[in-house]
């Protein structure tokens, strides 16, 4: 699937969530973004249902990069595995292209959107960017269409079978750093650092 294919059925599914597509998800309550893009998706055929997943998993490696890795700690009260990290990534999809993009070149830029602005403000821990549903509308939206809830996968092996590119490395693509080394925290992300804190950086 094309980048602006993808992005406009994103768009398209954040339009349909309105406001609260650029709001953070409070825990327990339905997940709007993820649910407007599973109704996006079965709006289309099969196989660019597939085609929609495939991309996802090429777009959020887009955003697998240490500093990412760290503005998750940050912003996900100091929580960061690599679960929590997909649904970070897939979270930053759901805040939309140019949010997205601008997280990858510059995680730091993260400190100036408004769901992380109002979780940073909050006191408790019940609010976040990590988006585990958008990760399987794709999956959801495959089974609405075909009752089957073990369809989709067989999809995706096919599809996986045919492709020519090569998996993504589970290993983010930049240099390693430190992540209990508080400086580089400072010089890395250091809008990020000033709105969250030191509270942020429990790092034992």
């Amino acid at each position: 699937m094309e980048l602006e294919e993808f992005w406009s059925i994103v768009e398209r599914a954040r339009a349909a969530a309105g406001a609260a597509a650029d709001q953070p998800r409070p825990d327990g309550q339905p997940d709007v973004v993820a649910d407007a893009l599973v109704a996006e998706l079965t709006r289309l055929p099969l196989s660019h249902i597939v085609a929609f997943d495939q991309t996802l998993n090429e777009v959020m490696d887009q955003a697998d990069t240490w500093d990412l890795c760290a503005a998750c700690w940050i912003i996900e009260y100091g929580f960061l595995s690599d679960d929590g990290f997909s649904d970070f990534q897939a979270g930053l999809v759901g805040l939309g292209r140019v949010a997205f993009e601008s997280a990858a070149r510059d995680p730091d830029s993260l400190a100036d959107h408004p769901a992380v602005r109002q979780i940073s403000a909050s006191e408790g821990r019940d609010l976040w960017i990590g988006d585990e549903a958008l990760q399987f509308a794709a999956q959801q939206a495959y089974e609405q269409l075909t009752g089957d809830d073990e369809a989709f996968w067989d999809a995706v092996e096919s599809a996986e079978s045919a492709a020519t590119a090569p998996p993504p490395s589970p290993e983010p693509a930049d240099e390693r750093w430190d992540l209990s080394d508080e400086a580089e925290w400072r010089k890395r992300l250091p809008r990020l650092f000033e709105l969250f804190g030191a509270r942020r950086l429990a790092l034992d």
